[in-house]
């Protein structure tokens, strides 16, 4: 639909009236040859259409009309030094015949030359001024130059008393409003062209949809293009534009659909025509037919980096894993030094499907390159490595944790939490002692920081010669006896710890009362009672008489 909008300023370098409507103004009476060139330009066949009328120049009899029909078509294709040897030859054939020095005016305006086209336009009007085709010709050049707009106006109007119940005057006058960005008025000659030749209605509602394109009115310019293709279901632009509709909707089955429509018509297909209508498919998920197109494409020497990277997508979601690599490694050949973070993650996400894991973290390592501020990426590798539930696995976890830290604008507890605990297992508890006070910090009202702090000091005082984790778990008993359902297990901890701690300085019944604090929360947990039964039983063991010394 893009496209189209930027097809309404031109085509090819072509005006925007000749965009919205490929009209044949034709004089009062049309040859067969131009009836059949205008549908042919309908369901896009330019090129059939112009040889068509190369054929019907070259052997009638008073050519000069059909030459100015050719010229007109070739200016559609862009072609203007064949649309100017068309309209000589068309003068040179009649000189009295005025559309061609209107064909000839309008290819000076589209050479932004408007005072040299105004001679022309003057020459056509002193031969045409009655005949509504001359009328029409002379405005369609003029509304492309605003100093001779105005102008093209009257020549409407003009055309309009002379004949109101011509299609392709109203056509005009749509076009004339548009160009305006007069949409109410251009819309109501689209309509009244729709009316007064309802066989040939599909231009008229195709022009509508196109008008609704500049408001993004979805639901009018799809109901208008289902219109054209009602009454011309060989209208193939209408085809187009509804594959692209169905694109933006993100509807893939129907966009395939009328884009094949549109292929299957046309004799002139837009530019990357193969690669739009692989995208289509692979929305619709037609993998096969996508993948198709897409590995012709890929074998032209001019593929484009996007062209390969849809095929590496198309290929995946086909489950074709090993293909996609090969390719997506040549994507990332291609690309050399324009290689995107993004494009790292898709050749990740590429290889852990197959579960190649040490390839799968050296791509997003690579993306971390590219771009380090990637939390998801950081997160991902870090939950990787913590996983591996080895010592090294905790260290390399703990590097990613640290620079999502510094990634975050705002402190996250989570990270802190698992920075810590990767410090911990790797036993860098001196770093897990600063991720733990952090944690502390952002959240001093719940149990477990405290709990990680402790164990943390306890590590680094197996002996519990400094008592550095005694703050900690003391803080774990306070906060953790105000639920001692939900902090169970983290309270016999506490109890334990405190117990054994004033074992070591011999306050056996303070140790005493901490133990059997930890019993009565889970007197059925052998290994708790085991170890609490243990420290009971030293307690309550007396300490053995010396026998006093013999003296002589």
């Amino acid at each position: 639909m893009k496209k189209t909008l930027e097809l309404m300023k031109q085509v090819g370098k072509v005006s925007i009236a000749a965009a919205f409507l490929l009209v044949f103004v034709n004089a009062n009476a049309q040859t067969p040859e131009i009836d059949n060139a205008e549908h042919l330009f309908d369901e896009d066949k330019k090129k059939k259409a112009i040889e068509m009328l190369q054929a019907a120049a070259s052997s009638a009899a008073e050519p000069a009309v059909l030459y100015y029909h050719l010229g007109h078509a070739q200016l559609l294709t862009g072609d203007k030094a064949g649309a100017k040897a068309s309209f000589d030859n068309g003068i040179k054939a009649n000189p009295k015949e005025g559309l061609n020095y209107a064909g000839l005016g309008y290819l000076l305006v589209l050479d932004k030359k408007p005072a040299e086209a105004k001679p022309q336009f003057d020459k056509a009007l002193s031969l045409g001024k009655k005949n509504v085709a001359v009328l029409r010709a002379i405005a369609e050049g003029e509304m492309h130059d605003k100093s001779l707009s105005k102008d093209a106006l009257n020549l409407l109007t003009k055309a309009k008393e002379i004949n109101n119940t011509d299609a392709k005057t109203f056509l005009m006058l749509g076009d004339y409003y548009l160009n305006e960005n007069m949409g109410g008025p251009s819309a109501s000659a689209y309509e009244d062209a729709a009316t007064l030749d309802t066989k040939n209605s599909a231009r008229p509602y195709y022009n509508i949809a196109l008008l609704y394109m500049r408001s993004r009115n979805v639901p009018l310019v799809e109901e208008h293009l289902l219109k054209a293709l009602a009454t011309d279901p060989n209208f193939a632009l209408a085809h187009k534009e509804l594959g692209e509709l169905y694109y933006l909707k993100k509807d893939g089955v129907k966009a395939a659909k009328h884009y094949k429509s549109y292929l299957d018509l046309t004799d002139s297909p837009e530019d990357n025509y193969e690669f739009i209508y692989a995208h289509y498919l692979f929305m619709a998920k037609d993998y096969a037919k996508a993948n198709e197109l897409f590995k012709v494409l890929c074998e032209k020497p001019d593929v484009t980096p996007t062209t390969i990277r849809y095929y590496v997508q198309s290929l995946k979601e086909a489950g074709n894993l090993s293909e996609a690599q090969r390719i997506f490694e040549l994507y990332i050949k291609i690309r050399k030094d324009s290689v995107k973070a993004n494009d790292y993650q898709i050749y990740a996400d590429l290889l852990q499907k197959q579960g190649k894991d040490s390839l799968w973290t050296n791509a997003l390592q690579k993306s971390l390159d590219l771009d380090k501020n990637q939390s998801k990426t950081l997160e991902t590798l870090f939950d990787y490595y913590f996983a591996k539930k080895k010592v090294w696995g905790y260290a390399k976890a703990s590097e990613f944790g640290r620079a999502l830290v510094k990634l975050r604008k705002v402190s996250n507890p989570k990270d802190f939490y698992n920075l810590g605990r990767a410090f911990y297992l790797s036993k860098n508890y001196q770093s897990a002692d600063t991720a733990f006070a952090k944690l502390i910090e952002l959240q001093p009202k719940i149990v477990l920081p405290y709990l990680w702090a402790a164990r943390s000091k306890a590590a680094q005082d197996e002996e519990l010669k400094d008592a550095l984790a005694k703050p900690f778990y003391e803080k774990v008993i306070e906060l953790g006896e105000l639920d001692k359902d939900k902090n169970k297990n983290d309270l016999i901890s506490a109890y334990q710890y405190m117990g054994s701690y004033h074992l070591t300085k011999s306050e056996n019944q303070i140790a005493k009362g901490y133990f059997e604090k930890a019993l009565a929360m889970n007197p059925e947990n052998e290994e708790v009672k085991k170890s609490i039964q243990e420290a009971l039983k030293h307690i309550n063991t007396p300490v053995p008489q010396q026998k006093p010394k013999r003296t002589n």
